[in-house]
């Protein structure tokens, strides 16, 4: 009985390894392009409230298609959910990168899929989120990242964005839960045999 206990403690403690989904700390963000703001406010854990103006303090502002926002992670990381925060009447591209170099499209927005009609709108991929901010239309399977790029692709050329945060886990070689709970059944059934003899 002691070895089954053991093997159950040595299984539940791998388990508890498994990288869980949570908000991942951006190490830099940087621009290209001409902007107005305070790149700081991108990603300081505060949301602007939905219609806040497009110009407001709170938001990073600049006007065309030819600027764009990179955020660094630090290191690979699998990415699960995006919030954003961004004016309501102009598209904007979010895309993502392992090497800076080269960039795929993660999701799309579209002018006016937010909540609101007018101002900054916030938004999330993650279906489960309690403030009503899910948007199915730029739901995205899990990749993995180190960059992630924000750019406005078209509107009226007066864009916002408002905050950025990102959710996942660090891109590790851990076992997946159903490697490991195969592996803990092994191990049981190898100990009740050594038991049982």
């Amino acid at each position: 009985m002691k070895k089954i206990t053991l093997v159950l403690t040595l299984v539940l403690s791998m388990l508890s390894t498994v990288s869980h989904a949570g908000l991942i700390t951006i190490t830099d963000i940087s621009a290209t392009g001409s902007y107005n703001g305070n790149l700081a406010v991108l990603n300081n854990g505060i949301v602007p409230g939905e219609g806040t103006g497009w110009t407001n303090p709170v938001n990073v502002h600049w006007y065309g298609t030819q600027t764009f926002f990179t955020f660094d992670l630090g290191s690979l990381y699998n990415i699960d959910d995006i919030l954003l925060s961004v004016d309501n009447n102009d598209g904007y591209a979010i895309s993502w990168s392992t090497d800076l170099s080269s960039f795929n499209t993660l999701f799309s927005i579209q002018s006016y899929w937010g909540n609101i009609g007018n101002g900054m709108d916030t938004m999330s991929t993650n279906s489960i989120d309690p403030s009503n901010i899910y948007l199915s239309n730029i739901e995205f399977s899990t990749v993995q990242a180190r960059y992630l790029r924000v750019a406005a692709t078209y509107g009226d050329n007066m864009n916002s964005l408002g905050e950025f945060q990102v959710f996942g886990s660090k891109a590790e070689s851990v076992p997946e839960p159903s490697s490991l709970a195969i592996f803990a059944l092994g191990l049981i059934a190898f100990a009740a045999r050594k038991i049982k003899k």
